[in-house]
């Protein structure tokens, strides 16, 4: 999907966060970054004293930031392998994710209700973002929010120990999924979404499903049958899942 490149760099971002010289360095080439950081992104008191090199070499260390003035910035190679980039002062400046608004259009696309007080939790590095009602089942699902692609074994985890019922567990992709996330889902009838297959960012700012997460769901159960169904893991379809993010 054409926001790919959004997602995969959302997930790449620890905290969400980074210097605009890199924000801008990443997500320039998406039509959509401009509508992203006028809604999304917010400055922090805080500026970066070192850039992410876009010239690696063996040595794989960052730019330092030398600044003389606020009109004389530069990013240099403390190896001294590649020429400095002169920075404007904007570029060093951090910008963060705005989480509070960012989760409530998430919510608003994909129809879940969010807890009571408007105030999401956060279980190490996943977020509580609500409940999803599925009319079929008649069963609500908590929907909860993870990032970061290198966690995901133990986010999933973590939930399954937290319930005892199903949950949906939303990712910017599907590249942190492996055998063990895999048995974990199944055991658990629960779901994984990728939010670079289902939602693509509107001119207005909000994000517009493929498919609601009823249809999701079907459609994975569809490929892989439940755990109390049959003994096969989910592995043909989170690969199907996987290949279609790239």
């Amino acid at each position: 999907m054409a926001d790919k490149i959004f997602w995969e760099y959302l997930e790449a971002l620890p905290e969400q966060e980074a210097a605009w010289y890199e924000w801008y360095q990443s997500l320039a080439g998406w039509y959509c970054f401009n509508t992203f950081y006028t809604h999304y992104l917010k400055i922090e008191d805080r500026r970066t004293k070192f850039l992410e090199c876009a010239m690696p070499c063996e040595h794989n260390c960052p730019r330092q930031v030398v600044g003389n003035s606020p009109s004389d910035i530069t990013a240099v190679c403390t190896q001294e392998k590649a020429d400095s980039i002169q920075l404007k002062f904007r570029d060093i400046l951090i910008y963060s994710l705005r989480r509070e608004v960012f989760h409530q259009a998430l919510c608003l696309s994909l129809q879940i209700k969010r807890p009571s007080g408007n105030i999401w939790s956060e279980f190490g590095n996943t977020w509580y973002l609500g409940d999803y009602y599925d009319a079929v089942s008649k069963i609500y699902y908590p929907v909860y929010l993870t990032y970061l692609a290198a966690t995901l074994t133990e986010a999933i985890n973590s939930l399954c120990r937290l319930h005892n019922e199903p949950f949906v567990l939303m990712t910017p992709t599907m590249r942190g999924m492996t055998l063990k996330a895999q048995q974990l889902l199944v055991k658990s009838n629960s779901f994984l979404l990728s939010m670079a297959n289902e939602l693509t960012l509107q001119p207005d700012g909000s994000f517009k499903s493929v498919r609601n997460i009823s249809k999701c769901m079907k459609s994975y159960n569809h490929l892989c049958p439940q755990a109390g169904q049959s003994t096969m893991l989910p592995i043909e379809a989170y690969k199907y899942l996987f290949y279609k993010d790239k």
